[in-house]
């Protein structure tokens, strides 16, 4: 090292874990939701069950349950070898969080901006077009 040279140290900063776990979906009042938590500070809402806001780094965060429903921003159709088609898309859902979800489709085709809805079958959850939802919703009543 020359007689000008200053040696430096990087300052090493640690991840810091913003999730309280990893499952997303929690029992409510109304039912089997998408857990979500709501910055009290800033208002932000986001998927998962947060210890720290994403948007302003508060950790004055609160459990919501999120809405079952939506629209369909964009999706993709993934082909799984002998599994067949697996629809993936994400979801505007109606308190402006976006997430990327397994789709269901029938009888009504997939297109951006599709209302869709939130289906909880046992431990899996996916989203379907409104109609479709609660046709599945009636059948496992």
């Amino acid at each position: 090292m020359s007689a000008t040279s200053v040696a430096t140290e990087a300052i090493v900063s640690l991840p810091v874990a913003d999730l309280e776990n990893d499952g997303l979906l929690g029992m409510f009042p109304d039912g089997p939701r998408l857990i979500g938590t709501r910055c009290d500070d800033c208002g932000r809402a986001m998927l998962g069950e947060r210890v720290v806001c994403s948007s302003c780094v508060s950790t004055q965060v609160s459990r919501i349950a999120l809405p079952t429903t939506g629209v369909l921003y964009s999706y993709t159709r993934l082909h799984v070898g002998a599994d067949g088609v697996r629809p993936l898309g994400y979801v505007d859902l109606d308190d402006d969080v976006r997430t990327l979800a397994d789709l269901r489709e029938d009888t009504i085709p997939l297109v951006p901006g599709l209302r869709v809805e939130l289906v909880v079958d046992g431990d899996a959850w996916f989203f379907a077009p409104v109609d479709r939802a609660r046709d599945r919703k009636k059948e496992n009543d």
